[in-house]
């Protein structure tokens, strides 16, 4: 009896963690669609989180390479905002960074505000999941809960993605300067699906 009780509850939960799955690949199919029917100069294509590496998951390895066309510099993005960039393409894979890796930049822009600057990783903050905007006047008007968009600068991401919100304000006296450290809009710690941007109006010939 306690045996057929066990084997009943193995099947209960198989079909809740199944029934799971589908409900997350739905949510992740609408996402994905609704992505491309407001981006419309978009090409994209689907993958995977195979493996995560670096400090505090800051590599990515995805399930997509050179045979569907997935080239080096190519956008990682969600429906929430951008999670990256490809570094490195094998056959049937490739590596990206996340945007909080300390090698990486990217141009930004302020959406309420129009200011433009420069959203950096950053090894201090990468263990909060924050990066940082640099090179804002001090007189800037930017604050917290601010959404930060790609600007469209710097050849990596087309303009009007999301990177994250404003989740606080430093001012610098000496560099008379202002630094907002930004929470990425992607869960970076625990995103499993992606889409990798493989054409947009700057990659058009």
């Amino acid at each position: 009896e306690n045996k057929a009780l066990k084997e009943e509850l193995q099947e209960l939960k198989n079909e809740i963690y199944h029934a799971g799955e589908l409900e997350n690949m739905n949510d992740w199919l609408f996402n994905y669609l609704e992505l491309k029917r407001q981006r419309t100069d978009f090409k994209f294509e689907s993958a995977k989180i195979t493996g995560e590496s670096g400090n505090y998951i800051t590599v990515y390895t995805l399930d997509a390479g050179s045979r569907k066309g997935i080239k080096s510099g190519m956008p990682v993005v969600t429906s929430d905002g951008i999670v990256g960039f490809v570094t490195e393409v094998g056959t049937s894979w490739c590596k990206a960074v996340s945007l909080i890796e300390a090698s990486t930049s990217t141009g930004a822009l302020v959406e309420r505000t129009g200011e433009i600057g420069l959203v950096t990783g950053d090894f201090n903050l990468a263990s909060d999941g924050l990066c940082k905007l640099i090179y804002l006047d001090s007189e800037s008007d930017i604050k917290e809960g601010d959404r930060i968009l790609t600007s469209g600068y710097g050849g990596v991401y087309p303009k009007g993605l999301v990177i994250g919100y404003v989740s606080s304000v430093e001012a610098d006296p000496y560099s008379r300067t202002i630094t907002a450290y930004i929470k990425p809009a992607v869960a970076l710690d625990s995103v499993s699906s992606v889409m990798i941007v493989t054409k947009y109006d700057e990659y058009s010939e």
